[in-house]
C-alpha cells in the first residue's frame, strides 16, 4: 500500500474469494509519504475460475476512515489445492500460484505465473449525490393562465416541473374536475420533439393491444388535446398522472424501495417496454423521472416519449438523447438502437430506486436485497449490449420467476409510502 497523503493509523485489507472472506490483513501505521506491502495466501478447494473482490479501509489518526472497494476480478487456478499468493496496492494486483494462474485474461493471455502485475480497479466507497436520497423538491410555483382550444378550455394554476425542452403546468379542464398537465415547449426549435411524442403515443395506442385483463397501454400517458401559443410553441395536454416519479419515491424512502415492491415496478415497466418494442418503438431516454408510480394500488406509467426511436431499421432513426448516468454505452458510441438499450436504462433506474448508485451500479448491502435480485440487476446493466437481456417480454417472465423463487406465490402487499 502506498500512502501519499496524510499519515495513517492503519489500513485493513479484506479479500473475498467466491464471496467467502479471507482473514483480514492490517497494514500500518503509515507515514506520509510511506509504503507497506500486504500479502494474502489462499488455498483453493478446486481448480477453475474464482472471483476475487474485497475492500481496503484506511484509518486516519483522528478516527476518520476512507473505504475503497475492489472491483470483482476473475482468477483461474489450474491445479487443485495450489496455494495462491495475492499482493495488492491501490492500482495493481499480483497473483502467483504454483500451477501458473491466469488472471484478467487479455490479448497476451494474462499469464501471471512469473508474477506480472495486472491492473486493479479500486472504487471509492463514498456516498455521492446520485447515491444519496435526492434533496427535497421546491414546492410547485403558482401560475395563473388559461389555454383555449377547439376542444376545451384549460385553467393552469401551478408549474409541475421542467426538463430539457419543455415546462409542465398543472391545472384543470374548465367546468370539469379532470386534472390535466400541459407540456409546453420552451422554444419553437423543440416543437419537433413535442410533436414526435404525440405521434409516438398515438401509434402505441392505435395498435391493437393483446386481449389481457390489464393491457400495457394503460401504463402510457393519455393525450387529450394539443395547442399552439401565439409565438408558435407547441404544447400537449395530458390527463394528469396521479402518481409520483421514482426520484420523489426515493426521496421519501432514503433507504430505497423495498425489494418486493421493486419487483412489481420492474414488471409493469417491462410490460410497457415489451409492448412498445413489439410496436417497433424504443423509449430512448428512460430515467427515474420518467417512471411514475401510484403506490397504494401498484399503478405505473412510463412518461416522456419525446426522445423515442420509432422503427429504426425502416426510418434510420438513431438515439436522440444521451443521459450520462442512465444511457447504455451504445448511445454515446452512436451504435444502432436495440431493445436491450431500454432494458439497460431500466436496470439503472431500479438500482437507483433500490437505494443504490446507478453510476457505479453498486447496490446497498442489506439483508432484504436477495443476492439473486442483485445478480439480475447487474445482468440488466452489463456494458455489452449483446451480453444483457435482449427482449422485454422474456425479461418480464424472468422477473416473474425470480419473484416466485424469492417470495413464492403472488400476493398483493400494501405499499405504504410517507406522504402518499
Amino acid at each position: 500500500m502506498i500512502n501519499r497523503g496524510a499519515p495513517l493509523a492503519d489500513a485493513t485489507l479484506t479479500l473475498t474469494i467466491d464471496r467467502r472472506p479471507l482473514e483480514p490483513t492490517v497494514i500500518g501505521p503509515l507515514a506520509a509519504p510511506g509504503e507497506a506491502l500486504a500479502v494474502a495466501w489462499y488455498t483453493p478447494d478446486m481448480a477453475g475460475f474464482h472471483e476475487l473482490a474485497g475492500s481496503l479501509v484506511a484509518h486516519a489518526p483522528d478516527g476518520a476512515s476512507v473505504t475503497w472497494r475492489i472491483t470483482p476480478m476473475h482468477l483461474r487456478v489450474d491445479g487443485d489445492k495450489a496455494p495462491v499468493s495475492i499482493t495488492i496496492d491501490q492500482s495493481h494486483a499480483r497473483v502467483v500460484d504454483n500451477s501458473r494462474s491466469t488472471f484478467g485474461v487479455g490479448p497476451s493471455g494474462g499469464l501471471v505465473g512469473d508474477a506480472e502485475w495486472q491492473p486493479l480497479t479500486l472504487v471509492p466507497d463514498v456516498v455521492t449525490p446520485s447515491a444519496s436520497a435526492p434533496p427535497p423538491r421546491a414546492p410547485p410555483k403558482p401560475v395563473a393562465f388559461s389555454v383555449t382550444t377547439a376542444r376545451a378550455a384549460y385553467d393552469l394554476s401551478e408549474t409541475i416541473g421542467s426538463g430539457d425542452i419543455a415546462t409542465v403546468f398543472g391545472g384543470r379542464v374548465r367546468g370539469h374536475d379532470t386534472a390535466v398537465a400541459l407540456k409546453l415547449a420552451d422554444d419553437r426549435a423543440d416543437n419537433d420533439l413535442i410533436q414526435h411524442e404525440l405521434e409516438t403515443l398515438t401509434l402505441l395506442r392505435a395498435t391493437p393491444a393483446p386481449s389481457e385483463r390489464t393491457p400495457p397501454t394503460r401504463h402510457l400517458p393519455l393525450v387529450i388535446d394539443q395547442m399552439k401559443t401565439a409565438d408558435g410553441r407547441l404544447g400537449t395536454v395530458f390527463e394528469r398522472v396521479d402518481g409520483i416519479d421514482l426520484v420523489e419515491l426515493r426521496r421519501r424512502l432514503p433507504g430505497g424501495v423495498p425489494p418486493r415492491h421493486l419487483i412489481w415496478i420492474m414488471r409493469r415497466a417491462l410490460a410497457v417496454l415489451g409492448w412498445a418494442h413489439q410496436c417497433g418503438v424504443l423509449h430512448g431516454n428512460l430515467d427515474p423521472a420518467h417512471i411514475m408510480v401510484r403506490p397504494h394500488d401498484h399503478m405505473l406509467w412510463l412518461v416522456d416519449w419525446s426522445w423515442a426511436v420509432v422503427n429504426p431499421a425502416r426510418t434510420g432513426q438513431g438515439f436522440k438523447a444521451l443521459n450520462e448516468t442512465y444511457s447504455p454505452p451504445e448511445v454515446g458510441e452512436r451504435k444502432p438502437p436495440l431493445p436491450a438499450s431500454d432494458l439497460y436504462s431500466l436496470g439503472k433506474c431500479m438500482i437507483f430506486a433500490a437505494g443504490g448508485d446507478p453510476k457505479t451500479r453498486r447496490l446497498p448491502e442489506v439483508p432484504a436485497l436477495d443476492e439473486r435480485l442483485v445478480r439480475f440487476l447487474r445482468f440488466m446493466t452489463l456494458d455489452s449490449a449483446l451480453g444483457r437481456p435482449q427482449d422485454a417480454w422474456q425479461t418480464y417472465a424472468q422477473v416473474e420467476r425470480l419473484r416466485e423463487q424469492i417470495w413464492g406465490a403472488h400476493t398483493f402487499v400494501a405499499f405504504d409510502v410517507p406522504g402518499d
